[in-house]
């Protein structure tokens, strides 16, 4: 592509309000030539349609390895550029964001099962017991929801559910604030840290077999210490990071719409329908993986080059007019009647669709519904604030107070 961007992600109208910013690309067309918020250019595309069919090509790869143009540089080249230490690349590979194809659809099945909704459901009491613990325990006002509620929430179950022992939940959390920092000289020995972790617990679990996802994934033939390692990091950081980011969007979306959270009180049997709602128009995550395409294709009467750089753009799907009749506002009576059956793609599409949105919805609905019934006043102490991270990430500081 020799044109010059059309847009630029990493501009300071895009990063100080993503949410709009992605919708006025998307305006102005699904799938465009942009500067992506790593530096280099690719196809930067916003509608809902064009996701999807991005998202679930098999020639839209994760994986640039042996692709041309700026695929030619491989993930291990680029790892290593980041300066990554050689020792830590067998684990980066190994991670299902890096697979595609045969790999990643053998290592997601190892554990997907522990992902099944009906598995999922038998952790609801749990789950309302660490929600009822936190809320019990929420300090003195403005109460910092993200730190104080939706972050401890998250890494608390998902570590449970893989196996990480309660004392080090605080290690864990500690690392996943470096490494959504951002800053390489602190990534590195973190990454350390956490590998060499995980292979210790790996040890006992093989020795001492508990109730445990990870004791049922190293007990399975085909699987490699580093296969475990991997997925042991990939499932406490992505189950904790993006959760903790949904519950404080969604709490947010809900203080600022009494409407909807009197519909709510009148109607709990909404609440499901209500995650499903809240992802599509205040989820926490507005771009997709980095993906390369693997063929010449098109996409929205585009032609995209084999090498070159797809970035999908979830937010701005979510919010497409053509896909949805009020793009911007929740509408949780809608949604029931639809039965998330409107082409979201708010936990992802395709081969690499969230594993975890059961637990998710599960998980947001309880923490959700227990925060409003226990403070129905609960409301903002100030204007919320979008922080900018890496890799074209946000979050929302929010603090709140309860009465």
């Amino acid at each position: 592509m020799s044109s010059e961007p059309v847009v630029d992600v990493r501009d300071p109208a895009v990063l100080d309000d993503p949410m709009r910013g992605y919708d006025r690309v998307l305006a102005a067309s699904p799938v465009c030539w942009a500067r992506l918020p790593g530096g280099a250019e690719g196809w930067l595309v916003t509608g809902s349609a064009e996701v999807r069919a991005v998202l679930s090509d098999p020639a839209v790869r994760n994986d640039p390895t042996g692709l041309p143009g700026q695929g030619a540089q491989t993930q291990e080249e680029a790892f290593l550029a980041l300066g990554t230490p050689p020792e830590h690349l067998p684990y980066l590979r190994a991670s299902l964001l890096s697979l595609d194809g045969a790999e990643h659809t053998r290592l997601r099945r190892s554990i997907s099962h522990a992902f099944s909704a009906s598995r999922v459901e038998t952790l609801r009491p749990r789950v309302q017991q660490i929600v009822d613990e936190l809320l019990d325990g929420l300090g003195s006002e403005p109460v910092d929801l993200l730190e104080e509620y939706a972050y401890p929430l998250a890494m608390a179950v998902v570590c449970e559910l893989v196996g990480v022992p309660e004392q080090d939940w605080e290690d864990w959390y500690r690392w996943g604030k470096v490494l959504v920092g951002g800053d390489p000289a602190r990534i590195t020995p973190t990454l350390g840290e956490m590998f060499a972790y995980c292979h210790a617990l790996v040890d006992q679990r093989r020795a001492e077999p508990r109730a445990d996802l990870l004791s049922e994934v190293v007990g399975q033939d085909g699987l490699s210490d580093v296969d475990a390692v991997a997925l042991v990091v990939f499932l406490v950081l992505a189950g904790h990071e993006t959760m903790a980011h949904m519950l404080s969007n969604a709490a947010l979306a809900l203080m600022r719409d009494p409407a909807q959270r009197e519909l709510l009180r009148a109607e709990p049997e909404l609440w499901p329908a209500a995650v499903r709602e809240l992802v599509r128009t205040d989820g926490p995550v507005q771009l997709a993986r980095l993906r390369y395409a693997a063929a010449d294709l098109e996409v929205g009467g585009v032609r995209i080059k084999a090498g070159d750089a797809v970035q999908a753009v979830l937010g701005a799907a979510n919010r497409d007019p053509a896909q949805f009749a009020c793009p911007r506002h929740a509408d949780v009576r809608r949604q029931a009647e639809h039965g998330g059956r409107e082409g979201s793609v708010g936990f992802g599409w395709g081969p690499h669709f969230c594993l975890g949105v059961a637990l998710a919805k599960v998980e947001a609905e309880v923490a959700l519904r227990s925060l409003f019934d226990r403070f129905p006043a609960v409301h903002p102490a100030g204007e919320p604030e979008w922080v900018p991270l890496p890799r074209g990430r946000h979050r929302v500081a929010l603090e709140v107070r309860l009465r």
